[in-house]
């Protein structure tokens, strides 16, 4: 067997292994506390023949979708403003790393006060949780940009499009996708944590009626659409990933690459 064969072998085994495994778990206590494959899957048929997982699974996306698109618009830029600023970098990197290690969830109060009880304030709180990967992983990027590369490619008399395109953008790139990747999960849980306390519809909500009714058929499916949400979400942003690593970051930025921008 090839290498690649068995690769995609270990891959497939590990989802075999827990289906499995969660199969034969709900056998063991019963269907009552925990629905097996078979009954999440008819339990999920009614949500969407009935209308009561997708309306919920729709108004989640679309606040994933903003908050998401709100952590990238200030985490990025807020990442290169202190990557490039020595001054900014020393003035907030401190507070901004202790605010990071703060629970989050403790904040949420404030933000259900700032935007009251509609989709805003989950998009904000989603976009708080995703906003700090990016920055701290675009700043570190940028710290590590080899100096004698910037000073080759001004030696050259590169314009500033080309010593981006030389030197900036293979150095941080990788770091911003992996940054991405990491918001993504980080507002996916934002969204729905903010939707378990403080909404009137989302996954978040049928999580929490779905505790309170002890309805373990609905919490498995809600929980199981989460997980492969995410993972699709993942899966996608690891593809572009990937083509990105493929296509001019392939052999990186070194000092032989620099030049050849120039001609």
């Amino acid at each position: 067997m090839s290498r690649a064969w068995a690769v995609r072998l270990g891959r497939a085994v590990v989802p075999m292994a827990l289906v499995a495994a969660w199969a034969a778990a709900a056998r063991l206590v019963g269907p009552v506390f925990l629905p097996g494959p078979i009954e999440t899957v008819a339990t999920f048929q009614h949500g969407l023949t009935t209308g009561w997982l997708t309306e919920n699974v729709g108004i989640t996306l679309v606040e994933l979708a903003l908050g998401f698109v709100w952590a990238v618009g200030i985490g990025l830029p807020l990442g290169i403003a202190l990557g490039l600023s020595r001054v900014l970098r020393e003035a907030y990197e401190g507070p901004l790393i202790s605010l990071y290690a703060v629970p989050k969830v403790t904040l949420f109060p404030i933000f259900l006060f700032l935007f009251k009880l509609g989709p805003e304030s989950k998009v904000a709180f989603g976009a708080f949780h995703g906003l700090f990967p990016i920055a701290i992983l675009t700043w570190s990027a940028m710290r590590a940009i080899q100096p004698v590369h910037l000073k080759l490619a001004r030696s050259l008399r590169l314009t500033p499009w080309q010593i981006t395109r030389a030197v900036v953008a293979p150095a941080i790139l990788p770091s911003i996708m992996i940054g991405l990747r990491l918001a993504l999960n980080l507002t996916f849980l934002g969204v729905i944590l903010g939707e378990m306390f403080g909404a009137r519809r989302g996954l978040g909500v049928l999580l929490m009626a779905g505790g309170a009714a002890f309805d373990m058929g609905r919490i498995v499916v809600v929980v199981c659409l989460v997980a492969l949400l995410a993972l699709a979400a993942n899966g996608a942003l690891w593809l572009v990933e990937r083509w990105i690593n493929s296509g001019f970051l392939r052999s990186g930025v070194t000092a032989a690459s620099i030049p050849e921008v120039a001609r």
